[in-house]
């Protein structure tokens, strides 16, 4: 009688099977966090380098214009710090495609998506409001690509899906929220220069990206500079903020209907400015700069509907914050980045956010 020679048949049983699959998932739920974290790391140096850049920006404006930083912004101007910059952001072709002056926002007709060349200035103007710019966006953010905003005129003159910033000017150390409707005080600009109540708004924006008066705000070409000189930083460009991160409010991603959900009543900061900018009196300087006097990531305002009802929403509107745990990056005077944790002292980070307060800190 013959056999049959049987071959031994190796495979998995269910049980090593489970095993290999549960030692797969410890080993990918040891490597994520990792991951995650190196992500992380390069979103965080890249925004670092976006501060680095706006900050050499700056040094190089000053440069070309008689030391004179650029302007905060002025309303129906064309723009705000950053448009005034973007020639030294590798951003020449889109600053030439604006307008600046107080009627480049006049009487007209510009819808969304319109041509950055066309022969019509007001379609520039919105063509250049709606731009991605890069450098103005920190990779981590999670605000929209753009945010629907129209003209505060009815009919709207100018629709644009306007692009949300992450960087804001520091405006000011002791100014604590953009809500002083009794002062209007907010504002950029100030219709009468002359008061005392716009010599005591100009001495409390005591920052150093501002306007300061309408004589250095026209010194450079286009009203571009003019609010403060590198030599006004009494406290020591080392010792003194810029620019710092910042988050716009995430309900922003569903508007699409008024200028005034995109305004006086959010937390909106956009990358170059827009028809409706800095419209309103005490609310809107935040759409271009924030304050030190303001804790950084500053809760959002649950029960409170909007800036012109509280003092605690126009201090969210001014807060710095970012999508970093634990803090908010900075560009320093001097050009360098530093990350501030949220759990500075405050009389520290109200001091770092003055150009001339003669405070004695110890850095960050």
């Amino acid at each position: 009688m013959k056999r049959r020679n049987l071959r031994h048949r190796s495979g998995f049983t269910l049980v090593e099977l489970l095993v290999v699959i549960a030692i797969i998932g410890i080993l990918v739920g040891l490597l994520l966090p990792a991951v995650q974290s190196a992500r992380e790391a390069a979103r965080r140096m890249q925004c670092s380098n976006n501060l680095k850049q706006l900050g050499l920006a700056t040094h190089n404006f000053a440069s070309a214009y008689d030391e004179d930083l650029p302007m905060l912004g002025e309303a129906q101007e064309g723009g705000h710090w950053s448009a005034f910059i973007m020639p030294y952001c590798e951003q020449t072709s889109l600053f030439e495609a604006l307008t600046f002056g107080s009627t480049n926002w006049a009487a007209g007709t510009a819808l969304s998506g319109a041509d950055i060349s066309s022969a019509n200035p007001r379609d520039r103007q919105v063509a250049a409001c709606e731009m991605q710019i890069s450098v103005m966006r920190c990779p981590s953010s999670v605000a929209p690509s753009a945010i629907f905003d129209a003209s505060v005129y009815s009919p709207p003159w100018f629709v644009a899906a306007r692009a949300p910033a992450n960087y804001l000017a520091v405006v000011t150390g002791i100014q604590p929220n953009d809500w002083k409707p009794s002062w209007g005080w907010g504002r950029a600009n100030q219709p009468t220069w002359g008061d005392s109540q716009t010599t005591k708004h100009h001495s409390e924006l005591d920052g150093m990206i501002q306007t300061r008066s309408p004589e250095r705000a026209r010194i450079a070409q286009g009203g571009m500079g003019g609010g403060t000189k590198f030599r006004d930083v009494i406290d020591g460009l080392s010792n003194t903020l810029m620019f710092g991160e910042a988050i716009p409010d995430p309900e922003l991603a569903s508007i699409a209907s008024t200028a005034e959900e995109a305004n006086s009543g959010r937390k909106d900061h956009w990358a170059i400015g827009g028809d409706d900018f800095d419209n309103w009196e005490g609310t809107d300087w935040s759409e271009m700069g924030g304050s030190t006097a303001v804790p950084i990531n500053y809760a959002k305002p649950i029960d409170i509907p909007t800036a012109d009802d509280s003092p605690e929403w126009g201090a969210y509107e001014v807060s710095f914050g970012s999508q970093h745990t634990g803090g908010a990056q900075f560009c320093v005077g001097d050009g360098s980045v530093r990350f501030i944790t949220e759990s500075i002292d405050m009389t520290i980070f109200s001091a770092l956010g003055t150009r001339d307060g003669g405070e004695v800190v110890e850095q960050p």
